[in-house]
């Protein structure tokens, strides 16, 4: 039997994934890593350890896995930043999206350069984005600057150290980085004035189908020689393409620990006024939609808060609806800062209308609407771009909630489904040779 491996490197573990013909999963390996913050703001990984993890479980899963593999892709998240000296090793953790410490830069952007890169780009200006991250690093780490000569991202440094075809990156993900033209996929040169670095620095661009060539003795370690290695994307992007979401009407819901909402359409450009990202997939083919720092995290949160009353997340949400939404307080559930619907890092939750007779469950209710309005709310900016939906898939932790499952059905007036798309970024990436 022959089977597919799609690698998905993770904020907090990678997933080596094996799918057989018929699309199921045969064989699956998880690494574990740390995401560290060392400084408040800060939200990074160290590169050796995660290239490492990698391998290992890229080494297992071949070992473990019957059959013989015909295709490796790649899928990793979005808006990462390493800096490298002029060997190509790491001078810098890696900065990931989840760094707010680029808040200090927001002022340099103006309103109206702000539309503009976000237009051109598809990447709101925010601190999540490499762009931001970047000019952040120039203005307040001249010691990394000093030491660094290539400006790349997780993906590019790992093709650099598995083949001999230079230092990469795919069009989704240099979408992602709020610095990639979308009507040329080119480094956009308005962005780039912002930066400390030129195009010389950065990765250059290819197709997330662009197939690469394996160091010899990367393969053989591996056990995957003569066995074609593809370039790949980002997460996001390619879980669309691995749930078969490719043109609108199905629109893609996950809450876990954050929450997004994403479709795929046919539109280079989108207005910056609906706070959308706009990803290149292929020629042709975006993805759209918004991603919230507010999802699970925010119950886990007030969970804790309220542990004296609710045992668990799940014992949470069972209270919650045991009340009436319309006799609860009122709450924005912004206590991580947010990127959709309002991009404000700086944003901050608030609770209003608390009277003297509410009891915890009102509590649980308030914080439970405040967060399935937040992502509603991106559903609803995003039909306005793309038409009505026809149905939501369904995914992340709160679909293990039915309950909450349905509240999303009567707050959004739409269909909800559970995705049978497990792994799907994983899925996606192994399907990234067929684009």
């Amino acid at each position: 039997m022959t089977y597919r491996i799609g690698l998905d490197i993770g904020t907090t573990a990678t997933k080596a994934c094996a799918f057989g013909p018929d699309q199921r999963m045969i064989g699956f390996v998880e690494a574990d890593y740390e995401l560290r913050h060392p400084t408040p703001g800060a939200a990074v990984q160290d590169a050796e350890t995660v290239f490492r993890a990698a391998e290992a479980a890229l080494t297992q899963l071949v070992r473990e896995t019957a059959g013989r593999p015909t295709v490796v892709g790649l899928s990793c998240p979005m808006h990462s930043v390493l800096l490298l000296d002029a060997d190509y090793r790491p001078v810098s953790d890696v900065i990931t999206w989840a760094d707010a410490r680029g808040q200090v830069v927001m002022k340099d952007y103006s309103a109206a350069l702000r539309r503009d890169l976000h237009a051109r780009t598809g990447t709101p200006v925010h601190p999540m984005t490499p762009l931001v991250t970047l000019r952040w690093v120039g203005q307040t780490q001249p010691q990394l600057v000093e030491k660094a000569v290539y400006y790349a991202d997780l993906k590019s440094a790992l093709v650099h150290r598995w083949t001999t075809d230079g230092l990469l990156i795919d069009e989704q993900l240099g979408s992602a980085t709020g610095m990639m033209d979308l009507a040329t996929s080119e480094w956009l040169p308005e962005a780039l004035e912002t930066v400390p670095c030129t195009v010389a620095n950065l990765p250059a661009i290819r197709p997330a189908n662009t197939r690469l060539s394996w160091r010899a003795d990367v393969a053989q370690k591996l056990g995957l020689t003569g066995v074609p290695l593809y370039l790949g994307g980002s997460d996001g992007v390619l879980a669309n393409l691995g749930s078969g979401i490719l043109e609108c009407g199905d629109v893609a819901m996950s809450i876990g620990t954050s929450g997004a909402v994403r479709t795929t359409h046919a539109q280079c450009y989108v207005d910056p006024r609906y706070g959308l990202f706009n990803y290149k997939m292929e020629d042709g083919l975006y993805v759209v939609g918004g991603a919230t720092n507010n999802g699970g995290k925010v119950i886990a949160y007030w969970q804790q808060l309220l542990a004296a009353h609710f045992g668990s997340v799940a014992e949470f949400i069972d209270c919650a609806m045991t009340v009436d939404p319309a006799d609860c307080p009122q709450t924005t559930p912004w206590i991580n800062g947010e990127r959709a619907p309002i991009w404000d890092a700086a944003a901050t939750a608030s609770l209003t209308g608390l009277r003297g007779y509410h009891k915890p469950a009102h509590l649980a209710r308030a914080v439970l609407e405040g967060v399935t309005d937040n992502i509603i709310d991106i559903l609803f900016q995003l039909e306005a771009v793309t038409g009505p939906t026809d149905r939501i898939l369904a995914s992340g932790g709160f679909t293990r909630s039915p309950e909450w499952v349905d509240l999303i059905a009567k707050r959004s007036g739409r269909a909800v489904e559970i995705a049978d798309a497990s792994q799907a970024s994983a899925y996606g990436a192994a399907l990234v040779c067929d684009l």
